[in-house]
This record gives structure tokens, sequence and C-alpha cells, in this order.
């Protein structure tokens, strides 16, 4: 073999007929590549999605049904409304309340819900079985005594109300409302709650069933009630 045929490269040897690239052309190529895409492909926040139709009419039911539910049960926007939460002896501040000569009105609906409605429910036909009704019972449109008596110092069962025997207890409420709160309460189930028509009750009249019944430590039964009707 000659001198010229060993110099001759071999073609099958790809290593020696290509050159080496270099790395730093080869890594900016792939950038330009990458910068390219990008520029092509869109963000991901580029486009506005207003989500699925479900759950858009799902809100819209839920802010109307709660819009209607708050105009019926939540009252006027006062100072007043808070005075179903006052202790016993304690009067509303008239500066705060703007109020310098007149002494504010107590809701008895504002404390019926605050303090009645859990279990006697918001339309007072109570829960049958548990929490005996209000509406057209002989407990609240008979005797005006034997509610206020009921409300100043609770009553315990059974009792009968509209053929149906309770068992239950209701707390006594002396401790926590006021004569003008109780005659409130008291007017309101009376004379306005699911259309109820006795006549209602005033801070005087309470005041004096709460000097008469100040003795009584123990929750009323219905025995004991209709032996104090008038």
């Amino acid at each position: 073999m000659s001198e010229q045929d060993m110099e001759k490269p071999d073609p099958s040897d790809k290593a020696s007929t290509q050159p080496l690239s270099d790395p730093v052309e080869s890594e900016l190529s792939t950038l330009d590549i990458h910068q390219a895409l990008m520029r092509e492909a869109s963000e991901p926040d580029e486009a506005f999605d207003p989500g699925p139709l479900w759950f858009w009419l799902i809100t819209v039911a839920a802010i109307v049904v709660g819009s209607f539910y708050l105009g019926k049960h939540m009252g006027a926007f006062s100072t007043q409304t808070h005075i179903g939460f006052l202790q016993p002896g304690q009067t509303p501040n008239a500066e705060a309340a703007g109020q310098t000569t007149e002494k504010a009105q107590v809701s008895g609906a504002t404390i019926y819900t605050s303090k009645c409605s859990v279990c006697h429910q918001a339309n007072g036909q109570g829960m049958p079985g548990v929490f005996p009704p209000l509406v057209k019972s002989e407990y609240v449109l008979g005797d005006p005594t034997i509610p206020v008596r009921i409300v100043l110092h609770g009553m315990q069962g059974p009792v009968e109300v509209l053929g149906q025997t309770y068992h239950g207890a209701m707390p006594a409420w002396a401790n926590q409302l006021n004569d003008d709160e109780i005659a409130a309460v008291v007017s309101y189930v009376r004379n306005e709650l699911g259309g109820n028509t006795a006549e209602p009750v005033d801070a005087d009249f309470v005041a004096k069933l709460r000097q008469e019944t100040a003795e009584q430590k123990a929750p009323y039964t219905a025995e004991e009630l209709a032996g104090e009707q008038q």
C-alpha cells in the first residue's frame, strides 16, 4: 500500500468527515427556537374564561333567595333593632341613638326573633312533638297573665297545646329581659304573630306581675298556671 492510500480518509468514519459544532452556537440556536415558540403561543391568562354556566346560575339564584330572605326577616336599619339584647334596667344610649327626650320603642318582633324563634319558629308554629305552637294557643290568647308568667319564670311539661302533649321546658327570662321588653314580646305574640288578635299588654302590667311572682323560683307547670288564671 502506498503512502497516498494511507493518507486518504475513510468515508465511513463520520467523525473524521464532520466538523465539531461550537457549543455556544448550539445553545444560542436552542434559545432562538424557544423564543420563537413563545412569541407564537398565547399566554395562559390572555383570554377571559367566564367559567361554567351552572356556577353562575347557582350564584344568581343564591343571591336572589338570600336577598328575599333578608328583606323579609332582617327588619329596619335602626339602632332600635338591638334593644332586645339589653340587660334588665339598661337603657339605650340616647346620644348614640340620636334621641334626647323620647324613649326608644322596644321591638317585640326583634326580641321574638332573637330569643324565641329558635324553638317556636319564625311563624310561631313550633315543632310538632318538641316545641308547642304559639299561634292559636290557649296559653297565649287567653288570660294575659299566663304568657307573662311563663316568660318571667319559664314553664315545664307536660303541657297540652291544641290537642298535642309536649314534655319540654322553657327557660325563664326575668333576669334577661326588662318590663318593657317582656311587654313588647308578649304583645307581639298575642297580637301579631301568625294572625293572633288578643289584646296587648304594657310594661306596668308586667312590672306588677314581676313583683307579685317574685317568690316563684321554679318554672311553672300546667297545673300551677291553671290555678293562677284570672
